[in-house]
C-alpha cells in the first residue's frame, strides 16, 4: 500500500507545477517579546485526487526522483516574488528563510540561478534578510563541495541556517568548518522539553555551541508557554511554532503581520 502511495504521489507530483497545485505558506518567527521578525517559507501541495499531500511524503520523492530541481527553483522564485512585494507594501522583516534541498544546493546551475533570480526580484537591502536553511543530516556525503557553493551564495549576502540541528552526525566538525550564520534547534528537542533531563542538556549544549561559533539560534516547533519560557532563559534568539502562529498563506500572513504591527507600532 505504502508503495503503491508512493507510485501515485510521484506520478501527480511530475503535473503539480503545470496545474499549479503547489503553493507558499509563511510561518512567523518571533523574538523574546513575541514580535514578529521573520518568516520561513514553507511548500504545500494540493492534488484534486490525493487531496493535501504533506511534505514529508512528497520532499523526499522530488529529491529521488530529481523533480526537486524544477520545485526547488519555483519555490524560491515564489519566495523571492513574495520578498519584493512586501518590501513595496512597506512590510518589513529581518530574515525570510527558504529551505534548500541538497541535491538542489549541489546543481550545477544552483548558483547561477539564484544570482539570477537575485538580480530579477532583490536588492542590496533586501538580499541580506534572506536565509538558506539546509539540513545537517545530508551535508556527510558531499561536505568540500557544499562548503565551496555556500561561500559563492554567501558572496551575494545571503545568510546559511543549519536546520534540524542535533540530529545527524559530527556537528562539531561541522560547526568549526561550515560558513553558517544559524542553528536551528530541532523540534524532536523543543517538544521533549520538560519531560527528560536529556533533552535539556542537549539544548543547553546546543545553545553553548552556538555562543562559542556566534552562531544565532532559532528554535522550531515551539508549542506551550513552558518550553517558550525555557528557551528564554537559554538566551534563545529565535521562536517558531504554534504556540505564536501556524503556517498561514500569504494573505493571512500579511493580516497576521499587520495585527502584530499594530500592538509594536515602534518595531516598523
Amino acid at each position: 500500500k505504502q508503495i503503491n502511495n508512493s507510485l501515485k504521489i510521484e506520478r501527480q507530483l511530475y503535473f503539480a507545477l503545470r496545474n499549479n497545485e503547489i503553493s507558499l505558506y509563511y510561518q512567523g518567527q518571533v523574538s523574546e517579546e513575541k514580535n514578529i521578525i521573520g518568516c520561513e517559507v514553507l511548500v504545500r501541495w494540493y492534488n484534486e485526487d490525493l487531496g493535501f499531500v504533506s511534505p514529508m511524503e512528497f520532499i523526499p520523492i522530488a529529491e529521488k526522483t530529481g523533480i526537486i530541481i524544477e520545485l526547488g527553483h519555483y519555490i524560491l522564485e515564489e519566495a523571492f516574488k513574495t520578498l519584493q512585494l512586501w518590501e513595496e507594501q512597506n512590510i518589513h522583516l529581518e530574515q525570510f528563510s527558504v529551505n534548500i534541498s541538497i541535491q538542489q544546493l549541489l546543481n550545477k546551475n544552483f548558483v547561477n540561478d539564484v544570482e539570477d533570480l537575485c538580480h530579477r526580484y532583490l536588492n542590496d537591502h533586501t538580499r541580506k534578510k534572506i536565509i538558506f536553511e539546509i539540513t545537517e543530516t545530508l551535508l556527510a556525503e558531499n561536505i568540500d563541495k557544499v562548503i565551496r557553493v555556500i561561500r559563492h551564495i554567501k558572496e551575494l549576502d545571503i545568510r546559511f541556517s543549519m536546520d534540524d540541528f542535533g540530529t545527524g552526525y559530527s556537528s562539531l566538525s561541522y560547526l568549526r568548518e561550515m560558513p553558517i550564520d544559524e542553528l536551528k534547534i530541532d523540534r524532536s528537542f523543543v517538544s521533549r522539553l520538560g519531560e527528560t533531563d536529556s533533552d535539556e542538556k542537549m539544548i543547553t549544549t546546543i545553545f553553548t555551541l552556538a555562543k562559542i561559533f556566534d552562531l544565532k539560534v532559532v528554535a522550531e516547533g515551539v508549542e506551550t508557554g513552558e518550553q517558550f519560557r525555557f528557551l528564554l532563559e537559554h538566551d534563545c534568539h529565535i521562536f517558531q511554532g504554534y504556540y505564536f502562529a501556524k503556517p498561514m498563506n500569504r494573505s493571512d500572513f500579511e493580516v497576521h503581520l499587520l495585527r502584530n504591527k499594530k500592538k509594536n507600532p515602534l518595531l516598523y
